[in-house]
């Protein structure tokens, strides 16, 4: 499992969780998916939801980006089942799972986190299948990154 900062502590996403959030990543490819994790609840009780959403960037192959009513909904959903957003999520095309300076500048505006509680997972997509990963997080002014081993992702139920 994969722990994720969310409203101000650590919490493990299950492996089921992750696979949807990969799933429609590399469903996305060879554009940029994107989407969000959202977390009900605290501690063993805690449920997750993958909210993928469709990347409105005028440049899908290099950038994304939600569309203002459809983040709307999704905060407005979130606060009405009492969730939280635990991870705003995306791919890279054919690049590196690194959160780029792009990245940083539509997560902190200014230098200022919009979501300063929230990881960030970036996932590598390679011919159609992630090939790596990373989150980041807001700490002591900057974000930190570290690279996620994959195997965090391939959760699959046998056929």
């Amino acid at each position: 499992m994969l722990a994720l900062r969310g409203g101000g502590s650590e919490a493990l996403i299950p492996p089921e969780v992750l696979a949807g959030m990969i799933r429609h990543l590399e469903a996305a490819w060879p554009q940029e998916g994107c989407g969000v994790i959202l977390r009900g609840g605290e501690g063993e009780g805690s449920s997750w939801r993958v909210v993928p959403l469709e990347n409105t960037s005028p440049t899908p192959r290099v950038a994304y980006a939600f569309a203002p009513e459809a983040w709307l909904q999704v905060c407005l959903d979130a606060d009405a089942r009492q969730e939280e957003v635990a991870c705003v999520f995306h791919s890279h095309v054919d690049a590196p799972a690194v959160f780029s300076e792009e990245d940083r500048r539509q997560a902190a505006p200014s230098g200022i986190p919009l979501l300063p509680q929230v990881s960030y997972v970036v996932v590598a997509i390679r011919g159609g299948r992630a090939s790596s990963a990373s989150r980041s997080v807001w700490r002591a002014g900057d974000f930190q990154t570290v690279p996620l081993a994959l195997a965090d992702f391939r959760f699959e139920k046998p056929v």
